[in-house]
């Protein structure tokens, strides 16, 4: 351990004398609030990806939201749904409709959407009845549907339809709005005691369109916030890390510096390399030859006109020698001072203070 005391402490400003210039660094950052330029590009890929992530959902909830599920799926051996068990009626098992579980017509419902063609025209009958198909709980809801028909009473709830003189051929669309559920679609000719002919019909399911498109057109809005997000970070780290127009680099200073302190040296100064003449051609350059009288140097007006009037030309009057600057040492509290500098920052060599007042550095 070399010193009085021993090395004073690594730690920065004055506590000790600083470890290293990214120790500075890093404690300048974190009273500025400011980030690396590491850590700032990391945000800025962050903020980039946080876009792309939030665009990605507004496209998979608006594919929820606008892309019907088809019934029968595409999967299946048939893609139209045909009366070919019994003629005149159609049943079929719909696929589970997942939403959410809110009882009544609200934004929840699920759109179910039904695109019959009947072959031979005449009244209708359509029904979405949550449960299983060819079962009594099935032929109980048709037969009191009927019983109502009959009397004329049409009370009956959403989940019915009556279609009356359907034209032959021509396809009609209907359209529900269904809770989550399993569901079991009836469409079968009413027209009791005439001719019944085939049925072919087609069904889509749109599942939370409301829902999917409120929280994809939310998904867009943040999008938008971290696009503007990712360019102000973007912004910020290129002034970072890109040079201003106009400004010199560190090469360019450094040759500018070295040239000021030429010029400030003036033409008088010697080279580094120049020495004492030496050899026979040093000679004539040595000065004058013996015996001869310096020549005298030429005079100048000035000096003509105090000789005039038989007065001593005064002696020119050297200029004050500059103040030194004072130097701000404060001490850490273990026996070192430090610089306080003009920008509130400290140097990093500590000093020792003599018994005369001054201060000497510590190796």
């Amino acid at each position: 351990m070399s010193g009085p005391g021993g090395p004073p402490p690594a730690a920065a400003g004055p506590g000790g004398p600083p470890s290293s210039a990214a120790v500075m660094d890093a404690s300048d950052r974190l009273m500025k609030g400011d980030l690396s330029i590491s850590e700032l590009r990391t945000q800025v890929k962050k903020a980039r990806w946080n876009v792309f992530m939030y665009l990605g959902i507004a496209a998979i909830m608006f594919a929820f939201a606008l892309i019907p599920l088809p019934v029968p799926a595409p999967w299946d051996e048939e893609t139209t749904l045909k009366d070919t068990e019994s003629g005149g009626e159609i049943q079929r098992e719909l696929p589970y409709l997942f939403g959410i579980p809110i009882d009544g017509h609200d934004a929840t419902d699920i759109r179910f959407i039904v695109e019959i063609t009947p072959k031979a025209g005449g009244n209708l009958s359509v029904h979405v009845i949550e449960a299983h198909c060819n079962t009594e709980e099935i032929d109980n809801e048709l037969n009191e549907f009927t019983s109502m028909l009959i009397r004329g009473d049409t009370n009956w709830s959403d989940n019915h339809i009556f279609i009356e003189d359907s034209t032959p051929g021509k396809t009609i669309e209907v359209k529900f709005k269904l809770d989550p559920g399993a569901y079991c679609l009836v469409i079968e000719y009413t027209d009791y005691g005439k001719p019944i002919g085939s049925l072919e019909a087609s069904a889509s399911v749109y599942g939370l369109r409301e829902i999917g498109g409120g929280l994809g057109g939310l998904s867009v809005l943040w999008a938008l916030f971290g696009f503007i997000g990712a360019q102000k970070k973007g912004k910020i780290f290129k002034e970072r890390t890109e040079p201003k127009r106009g400004s010199t680099s560190v090469e360019e200073q450094v040759m500018d510096a070295t040239n000021q302190a030429v010029i400030t040296a003036g033409p008088g100064a010697p080279p580094p390399s120049a020495g004492p003449l030496t050899g026979p051609s040093a000679g004539p350059l040595a000065g004058p030859s013996a015996g001869q009288p310096p020549a005298a140097a030429p005079s100048s007006p000035t000096q003509d006109a105090f000789a005039a009037l038989g007065v001593a030309e005064p002696a020119p009057v050297a200029p004050p020698p500059a103040a030194a600057p004072t130097l701000n040492y404060i001490e850490s509290g273990d026996g070192y001072y430090y610089i306080l500098k003009e920008d509130n920052t400290f140097d990093a060599q500590p000093y020792i203070k003599q018994a005369d007042g001054s201060y000497l550095p510590f190796q």
